[in-house]
């Protein structure tokens, strides 16, 4: 790190000293947490997320989300149809990625193949 920048922060002793103690315990100064607390809320754009949620309120509302996709009553999607959309979504990013294919062929997908999608409903045909 060529350059640092100070970060100063009012504290209660005790629960510094506390702080302190469970950090030593990891291999990590205060410092460093801050440190890694900063990286992620620059990285991810928010505070880590088991800072920000209970688990228990996150879990209930996941349930709730997976009941209300259950319940849905427009119609599912084919199969194919998916895995053929994210076949040319696949092919434009490659292309995008890589500049003009060589030699007038088409972009390669990914190695590893298309991805499976569990959730489509297949089509019975």
């Amino acid at each position: 790190m060529s350059a640092s920048a100070l970060v100063q922060v009012r504290i209660d002793p005790a629960l510094k000293e506390r702080a302190s103690t469970v950090l030593e315990n990891m291999g990590l100064t205060v410092s460093d947490a801050v440190r890694i607390l900063l990286t992620r809320v620059a990285n991810e754009g928010a505070l880590p997320f088991d800072f920000a949620v209970d688990p228990a309120t996150h879990d209930a509302w996941f349930r709730a989300k997976v009941r209300e996709a259950l319940e849905d009553p427009r119609p599912g999607i084919d199969a194919d149809e998916v895995e053929a959309l994210f076949a040319r979504r696949r092919a434009a990013a490659v292309g995008n990625a890589s500049g003009p294919a060589r030699d007038g062929q088409a972009p390669r997908a990914p190695r590893g193949g298309r991805p499976r999608l569990a959730h489509a409903r297949k089509s019975k045909t």
